[in-house]
């Protein structure tokens, strides 16, 4: 019985370390666009800023990038999954369901239905098309971006700090 709790406790405690760096990882991402990316995007004429965004989006999409925004999604429940078993729920438990939540809600999901479609569109304009039709573009783009941006960056920092706060209370040592 010793061996299984063992095991048990282990595989918590790494899906929760997983859980965090990608999480982590992810917070880091969009708090960079935030911070940095967009604003020197925003001084941009618009046939650079539209030519930028759409080669970024493009080359963001690589095996670097999607362990750490699926892992995001997938160690959280994991380790949401891990903890389950237990008879009591613990701090440590409700700050993964907190984490998860927020992440899954409204980083992962604003990430899917609000920021992806923005990029999809904004693919479709040549970066020499006529500069009535780029600033079209990139009016109808730059804002509701940063803002969802904004809003999935807060939301996976608190996400972040939900599973550090969960790393750091400590499990019942009886093992319940």
């Amino acid at each position: 019985m010793k061996r299984r709790w063992s095991i048990g406790r282990s595989v918590r405690g790494l899906t929760l370390a997983c859980a965090v760096l990608t999480t982590g990882l992810m917070a880091g991402v969009f708090y960079a666009y935030a911070v940095s990316v967009n604003l020197g995007l925003a001084e941009q004429p618009d046939a650079s800023y539209v030519a930028t965004m759409n080669e970024i989006n493009e080359k963001i999409q690589n095996p670097l990038f999607f362990p750490g925004f699926f892992g995001a999604v997938v160690f959280p429940v994991a380790a949401l999954v891990a903890h389950l078993p237990r008879r009591q729920r613990s701090g440590r438990f409700w700050l993964i369901v907190l984490a998860c939540a927020l992440y899954v809600g409204g980083s992962f999901l604003v990430t899917v239905l609000a920021n992806v479609p923005l990029n999809e569109e904004l693919a479709h304009v040549a970066t020499d098309a006529p500069a009535g039709e780029l600033a079209r573009a990139r009016a109808a783009y730059e804002e509701p971006w940063n803002f969802w941006n904004g809003v999935r960056s807060l939301i996976s920092v608190v996400a972040f700090a939900a599973l550090i706060g969960a790393c750091l209370l400590r499990e019942d040592p009886k093992g319940r």
